[in-house]
């Protein structure tokens, strides 16, 4: 059965077989907490040194932090959530315009997450958009709504920028150069994928997006202020990261892994759906340009012996995103397949 939108409108009352998780693979939302110690970062302090410090335990502990006072405007977060919900209320005619379950396009509006190879779908809508430079997809982007380009093209760019300052801190917490990580990823990429999950009928026996890593550097994620979804692994529990008021949630993905030698953790986490309320969230990708080689500096690698190495072997991003894409999104860490012999 082929998967279509979700975002009609219409409530369902029960959940159709296509969406239906084998009993070996399922949320079990009841064996869930919420993570208590979870890193709230403050970007205006001004004791650098405690700042790097806190990046380096929430990078290496949990590969997950949020950031308050990251000077994204308050109006231009509360503009990209309104246009997304207004994007994912218009009409199913209306939406259908930019429908694709090609995942090489660079606009597209599409379910679930990779529906050409997928034996069970995930209880989401998404809007991925390519943002940088913005000159060269913005006349690609929804025209409607008609604020849509305008709104998106500077909650992007404030994003771009806030990504950058914590790349910064991420190679001083490694005792690095501050500009270090930025030079080794090259002129970066930038992806949005706008997230819609319906209110669910079944909650338990389905995903809003199954376990995963993100394939990309930087992951910034704007949640939904009052529905809670997101969930992250950590010694092998699974716990719940809730809104936190005018924060991002910012997560290490793979190819900060592997630049850090893995002292950072490219951390497994997922979506859960509710019965109650839709959830959206918006998340904001950095990648290496294409052409980027994946090398963990020296200084993280080099023992004293002869014989040592980096856990992973230098590699393109185009070749681990092509990897990435040809897998299903919860097989094993994509990383796996680029260890050093």
């Amino acid at each position: 059965m082929a998967a279509k939108l979700i975002s009609t409108g219409i409530r369902h009352t029960t959940l159709p077989e296509n969406y239906v998780r084998p009993l070996s693979n399922r949320p079990c939302l009841s064996d869930v907490s919420p993570l208590k110690d979870f890193p709230i970062i403050d970007l205006s302090s001004t004791d650098r040194s405690r700042l790097v410090q806190q990046i380096h335990q929430a990078c290496s502990r949990f590969g997950f932090f949020q950031v308050i006072n990251h000077r994204v405007s308050k109006d231009t977060i509360d503009g990209m959530v309104s246009v997304a919900n207004e994007f994912f209320s218009m009409s199913m005619e209306e939406k259908m315009k930019l429908y694709s379950d090609d995942p090489t396009k660079t606009t597209r509006l599409s379910t679930s997450f990779n529906v050409k190879k997928e034996e069970v779908n995930n209880w989401r809508d998404y809007l991925r958009l390519h943002c940088y430079p913005i000159s060269k997809y913005v006349h690609e982007w929804p025209s409607n709504p008609p604020s849509f380009k305008e709104v998106v093209s500077r909650y992007s760019t404030d994003v771009r920028e806030l990504g950058f300052t914590i790349e910064e801190l991420i190679s001083e917490s490694l005792g690095l150069e501050k500009d270090h990580m930025r030079k080794v990823l090259g002129e970066q990429g930038q992806h949005m994928a706008v997230n819609y999950y319906p209110p669910c009928p079944e909650p338990e026996l389905t995903y809003g997006l199954p376990a995963h890593t993100d394939p990309n550097a930087l992951t910034i994620l704007l949640q939904d202020a009052t529905v809670c979804g997101l969930q992250i692994l950590i010694d092998g529990q699974w716990f719940a990261v809730n809104p936190h008021p005018d924060a991002f949630v910012i997560n290490i993905g793979d190819q900060f892994e592997a630049l850090s030698n893995g002292i950072y953790k490219s951390v497994w986490h997922r979506a859960v759906t509710n019965t109650e309320k839709p959830r959206l969230s918006v998340a904001s990708f950095l990648c290496p340009a294409d052409c980027a080689v994946i090398s963990p500096a020296k200084p993280l690698w080099e023992a004293e012996e002869d014989e040592a190495k980096p856990i992973y072997r230098d590699y393109t991003y185009a070749e681990y995103y092509k990897k990435f894409w040809s897998r299903n999104l919860d097989q094993e860490h994509c990383l796996e397949n680029f260890l050093n012999d």
